[in-house]
């Protein structure tokens, strides 16, 4: 029954996301949020707002629907009752990915886009005396994925285990970071990361629908921001693209076993010793396939 829940969840998220878009763009781009893209083009920037709201919405239904059960208004409902489970889990999240976004956002407004990489910070510090915004998102980053894998794991899981989901959970925030650099590239990760995810821990762990909640709204305002971002009519900012990649490597700590997490791990890791050697383009661009894929929906 909870997938008929899943099915209406999606529905409402689906109409409230396609409102939101013509919306949040020109509020963007009414405030100055505007920026260049890879090609010199000036595009609303932090179009990633879309997919924070999206969270916030499905916290609110999922309020409302376990109040509803919880009044016995609608008893013979019962994935009603079994969203009650869900709350706690689906609370903490959200709380940790706001402050994810935020960080993400206040990078937008304020941090240097000259500065990257951790030379790039590290040498920005010994020069300035101060931290950069990119640095201070790191350790922002590091304090939230701390305490949300203490809040969610509990007292039987290893500490070395919590400290594979602690690493996993950092990288894969800048990962798709890095990743966004090209218009869908970012995207194109995430949503082909969680259809992975999804088929594996239906048809292979047997899990519930329920266990991909707190994916769903981000997955979706992504399906609906895919369009205009692959075709280079706005930007995810930090502020999305650090929210995909939170909500990513949540969904992998919450489904997949520790040995996949360690794969993933070592995988995400080795991008970004590449964008520090190199760049991740220039690895894309070198593999036909990746190459395709990366252009493919590209105008």
């Amino acid at each position: 029954m909870v997938l008929i829940g899943s099915i209406l969840d999606l529905i409402v998220l689906g109409a409230a996301g396609r409102w939101m878009l013509p919306h949040v763009r020109r509020f963007l781009e009414a405030h100055g949020q505007v920026g260049p893209n890879y090609l010199g083009q000036t595009i609303p920037r932090g179009m990633g707002v879309v997919l924070w709201l999206l969270l916030w919405l499905q916290e609110l239904v999922l309020q409302g629907a376990v109040r509803l059960g919880s009044s016995g208004l609608m008893d013979e409902i019962t994935w009603i009752k079994e969203l009650g489970s869900l709350e706690l889990n689906h609370r903490v999240f959200t709380f940790a990915a706001t402050f994810i976004f935020l960080l993400g956002w206040t990078d937008d407004l304020i941090g240097s886009k000259a500065v990257k990489g951790l030379k790039g910070h590290f040498q920005y510090w010994k020069e300035s005396k101060t931290l950069s915004m990119g640095a201070v998102k790191a350790l922002g980053t590091l304090t939230i994925a701390a305490w949300l894998v203490v809040t969610v794991e509990n007292d039987q899981t290893p500490i070395w285990q919590m400290g594979v989901e602690l690493i996993l959970l950092i990288l894969m925030t800048n990962t798709l970071n890095l990743l966004d650099v090209r218009p869908g590239r970012s995207l194109k990760a995430f949503l082909g990361s969680f259809c992975a995810i999804l088929f594996f821990g239906l048809y292979f762990l047997d899990l519930e629908m329920s266990m991909f909640f707190p994916m769903i709204p981000v997955c979706m305002g992504g399906l609906i921001l895919l369009s205009l971002d692959i075709r280079g009519f706005g930007m995810l900012g930090d502020a999305g693209s650090n929210l995909l990649g939170f909500t990513l490597g949540y969904g992998v700590i919450l489904i997949l076993p520790w040995e996949a997490q360690c794969v993933i791990v070592a995988v995400i890791g080795f991008l970004h010793k590449q964008a520090e050697v190199s760049s991740i383009t220039q690895m894309i661009e070198q593999n036909r396939f990746l190459h395709w894929l990366d252009r493919l929906g590209r105008t």
